[in-house]
């Protein structure tokens, strides 16, 4: 790994047109569908072996890519290729007394770490989001899929040389080293921006190692509160929904509060809801996220217990609501703090493919640079650029 030519090759990238980049995003695609036979067969020898060493069905759930997931890369690369990203354009532009013109210029970030575990499909996100935004990147993914994230690399090799862009933009640790990782959270001279996503355990290391900031989130899960004013019945699809169609989710729902009034209705009837689709109900675990087909539930007097639950034991993720009382609905949403909030939907629509952003690399908690989704906008920084006719400072 030359991380110089890596370097270079972001500056390469920033000057390239979005044509150029989406090109990129469409040869990707191709090479995907190529190569889908040997991508998942790679997967199938991940997932095996990952069963050999008895990893948990959450992890082993996160690693699959089947032919289903490769048809879902490749509609992603298609929606970014839609999207702007914003490259060069003018955010603010004022003109002084004096005849100065100052404009603010989005730029891409530069260079990029990105340390993740499992789910071998963020190998394809981070190459797309990353040149689509002009930033290169270092990938560095768990061991678990290294099969899986070699044959990806392969295709994302292909796409570089048949877009013409510097295949030094992309590049794969393929080392289990964790060594070769420390090192490389030292290097701020050279990177820019490290993003960790997946396990908690290593999400903290990352953020202890590094000497460059990081972008992540340390915990997810979910509550949702159901008000007395709420639609009974929506608050069951929703709550299901949030449980069943992805409990390794990080927004998954782990909580369920629900209103004093409606208990003796509400609590028997979701409990039932739950129990058809084999969730267990685990009371007293408030700050458990539990990535399986787990759930508590607590009856609060109101919905301003409720909210104080909530901020004590959020992991500034995602919460949400369902109410129908406007009153409840605004002291709920100005009372929690947390990336995201679902008003009468389902916490597992926090996504950036969801939110229109084409692709996620991640959620992030953070408060600076970018919270939630991190997609094309929240990967660009910007410059100043001052225009003048020889003024000088006096």
């Amino acid at each position: 790994m030359n991380l110089q030519k890596i370097k270079q090759a972001a500056l390469r990238l920033s000057q390239t047109t979005e044509a150029k980049r989406n090109l990129f995003l469409k040869n990707l695609s191709r090479a995907l569908f190529r190569n889908r036979k040997k991508i998942i067969a790679a997967n199938v020898k991940d997932r095996a072996r990952a069963k050999t060493a008895n990893l948990p069905t959450a992890f082993i759930e996160r690693l699959v890519l089947d032919e289903k997931g490769v048809q879902h890369l490749t509609a992603k690369l298609k929606s970014l290729v839609r999207l702007k990203s914003g490259l060069g354009e003018v955010i603010e532009k004022t003109k002084q007394k004096n005849g100065l013109v100052l404009k603010k210029i989005r730029t891409p970030l530069g260079v990029l770490a990105v340390i993740y575990e499992a789910r071998p499909e963020v190998t394809i996100d981070v190459a797309a989001l990353c040149i689509k935004s002009g930033n290169a990147a270092i990938l560095k993914g768990g061991s678990e899929a290294l099969s899986t994230n070699k044959a990806l690399y392969e295709c994302i090799r292909i796409a570089l040389r048949e877009s013409n862009l510097p295949v030094d933009a992309l590049y794969f640790i393929a080392t289990g080293n964790r060594k070769v990782t420390d090192a490389l959270l030292k290097r701020h001279d050279v990177i820019d921006l490290v993003i960790a996503r997946g396990g908690y355990g290593m999400v903290r290391g990352v953020m202890e190692k590094s000497n460059i900031p990081v972008l992540a989130h340390a915990a997810g899960g979910a509550r949702i509160y159901v008000d007395k004013s709420a639609d009974l019945e929506m608050a069951e699809k929703i709550i299901v929904n949030a449980k069943i169609t992805k409990p390794a989710a990080c927004n998954s729902v782990d909580t369920i509060l629900v209103h004093r009034a409606i208990a003796r209705t509400f609590v028997p009837k979701i409990t039932n809801a739950l129990h058809r689709k084999d969730v267990a109900i685990v009371n007293g675990q408030w700050d458990t996220e539990f990535l399986a087909l787990k759930v508590g539930i607590q009856v609060v007097k109101d919905s301003n217990e409720a909210i104080a639950f909530i901020n004590q034991h959020t992991k500034k993720h995602t919460e949400g609501i369902i109410a129908t009382d406007t009153r409840v609905i605004r002291d709920f949403v100005n009372g929690i703090d947390a990336a995201a909030l679902f008003v009468n939907c389902s916490t597992r629509l926090h996504d950036g493919y969801v939110f229109g952003l084409g692709s996620e690399m991640g959620i992030s908690t953070s408060k600076l640079h970018a919270r939630g989704p991190v997609g094309l906008k929240e990967l660009t920084t910007y410059k100043w650029e001052m225009y003048g006719t020889g003024n000088i400072r006096t």
